[in-house]
């Protein structure tokens, strides 16, 4: 599917969601409208071309900034953007600007309020769903983690369960993504001890109605052979995934094919949520629409990262602030 009707594209501009049809399953994908995700509201460069984003995280430094961001929000929400994914950056470590202290397994009074604060200006706005993912830096990552760190477990643990409250109160559809691009490969066993723990432990807190569990980033199928040993037969109602074109993995058509086939062929029919992607992104849209229309999988949204095709900042992670534009999205369904 290289283009849509026109009528059936301003159905689904009018209502908000788009039904695709899938040839591959006889079938149809229901897209929700989507968005982005919102992290930073300013990026500074100086003449070198270097970029700074550390002051700017829309949570830990809300309260430095609430009119702008929420004028930012204002206009994504013009632009036709529905759903959005929030990031908790956390360490156990000092507040940086948009990493937070979770020292303990709680943020600071300023940041659960800031939090609160920021979701309340979502809901105002009139976004109708959130994710909320937890981003650990540092000692806290388990990523990096060479052995097992009780201390640091425990502490990432509590402060999921603590925002987690916070999210809860602001009476606004959500999810989580209890560790952002979590699920580990066949060659991290650290990472997979922690992601098996953790999910016994939120699951056995609070069930699975209102998590991803972990989200994944390519090479999405072999990520996908870790389902079993990491969630047991409690599987997510949903998984999250993130497809970024590069020249081992192939392009964003590719990579949904390839994790499509995967998942279905261990049995998970699941739906998906696309939590990242590039921004406002033609090929990308395309090729993911394509994608779904050609395996039948079910896509309940997408929320672009503030990252273009071009990656103008060095460290390639984030270029773009705000996220504001959502048009080649749109126009291909999402």
């Amino acid at each position: 599917m290289s283009r849509l009707p026109l009528l059936l594209l301003s159905a689904a501009l009018a209502t908000g969601f788009l039904t695709v049809p899938a040839a591959a399953s006889g079938t149809s994908v229901t897209v929700e409208r989507g968005g982005s995700n919102y992290a930073f509201y300013q990026i500074d460069r100086d003449a070198d071309g270097a970029c700074d984003r550390e002051p700017y995280g829309v949570v830990n430094s809300f309260d430095k900034a609430p009119a702008t961001i929420a004028a930012q929000l204002a206009r994504m929400h013009a632009n036709g953007q529905r759903r959005l994914r929030l990031a908790v950056f956390h360490q156990h470590g000092p507040d940086s600007g948009t990493v937070m202290d979770s020292t303990g397994g709680n943020l600071s009074p300023r940041n659960r309020r800031n939090l609160a604060d920021l979701l309340a200006v979502v809901k105002a706005t009139g976004f109708a769903e959130v994710e909320v993912g937890f981003f650990p830096i540092g000692a806290a990552d388990p990523h990096g983690w060479a052995a097992w760190d009780e201390t640091l477990y425990q502490e990432n643990r509590d402060l999921i369960d603590n925002v987690r409250e916070i999210v809860r109160a602001a009476d606004l559809p959500y999810r989580l993504d209890l560790l952002n691009e979590g699920m580990p490969m066949s060659d991290q066993p650290v990472l997979l001890d922690y992601t098996r723990r953790l999910w016994a432990d939120y699951t056995a807190r609070h069930g699975k109605a209102d998590t991803v569990g972990f989200s994944m980033t390519v090479w999405i199928a072999g990520r996908a052979r870790q389902i079993p040993a990491v969630y047991g037969d409690t599987v997510p109602d949903v998984f999250d995934i993130h497809l970024y074109r590069d020249d081992w993995t192939g392009d964003e058509h590719k990579q949904f094919v390839e994790a499509h086939h995967e998942f279905a062929a261990q049995g998970y029919h699941q739906p998906w949520i696309i939590g990242e992607a590039l921004y406002d992104d033609g090929t990308a849209a395309t090729g993911i629409a394509r994608a779904i229309g050609e395996t039948g999988r079910g896509v309940l949204y997408l929320t672009q990262w503030q990252l273009s095709a071009e990656n103008t900042c060095a460290d390639r992670a984030v270029d773009v602030a705000p996220p504001a534009e959502f048009g080649r999205y749109a126009a291909a369904g999402f």
